[in-house]
């Protein structure tokens, strides 16, 4: 897991991921109707970053939270609200999404979670601390998009510079059951990059522990 001094370093000077922008899947269920403003009005962003996801949704009429645990992130994620005129219905703050509590801040409970690439960059011991904290924010019925690398570690190369590795994987196949299976409906989408995906989460209403 890299520390927040050096994600504070790397949106000061260059993080490839801010290239991506708006996910695809979140903008194509927003435009087919599948994600709207009238039935999954609060949104819970993770890991925000600079806040493409976040400001893209609150332009549609979401109210947003984005959570990150670098400030530097969030000032960038701010300045691109207010850019957008958006600011009103964007909230960011700075939280550790490992902690045993977030802040009381955060509210909840969340009709729509999106999290583009955070769990994959925690260990094991990080991912089943935000899945309790998952199960907990989203109301029944909530919907959750998560992307991650997603791949089995012995199909990856040793290093690699530009996607997971042996050293850095993402999640096995597999573990996203073992972790969300218990509150959550899960479908794999697979957006064209083969060793990543796109998890789509849906909260079951038959399950206790929803804020």
């Amino acid at each position: 897991m890299v520390g927040r001094r050096a994600y504070d370093l790397m949106y000061r000077l260059w993080t490839p991921w801010d290239a991506v922008g708006v996910r695809p899947e979140l903008r194509r269920l927003a435009d087919d109707g599948e994600l709207t403003a009238t039935d999954h009005r609060r949104v819970i962003d993770l890991g925000c970053g600079t806040g493409a996801n976040a400001v893209f949704l609150a332009a549609r009429g979401h109210q947003v939270v984005g959570v990150d645990f670098a400030p530097v992130a969030l000032r960038k994620a701010e300045a691109r609200a207010r850019a957008a005129g958006v600011e009103d219905r964007c909230r960011f703050l700075e939280a550790d999404l490992t902690a045993s509590d977030l802040p009381d801040q955060v509210g909840g409970p969340f009709d729509l979670i999106v999290d583009a690439s955070s769990l994959d960059d925690l260990d094991a011991d990080g991912r089943a601390i935000l899945a309790g904290h998952l199960a907990r924010l989203a109301r029944p019925g909530a919907v959750m998009l998560c992307w991650c690398w997603y791949t089995a570690r012995n199909e990856l190369p040793r290093i690699s510079f530009t996607g997971p590795s042996r050293l850095s994987p993402g999640i096995d196949p597999g573990e996203e059951h073992r972790l969300f299976g218990d509150a959550f409906d899960i479908e794999v989408l697979r957006p064209p990059h083969r060793h990543e995906a796109c998890l789509l989460l849906r909260r079951r209403a038959d399950v206790a522990g929803h804020a």
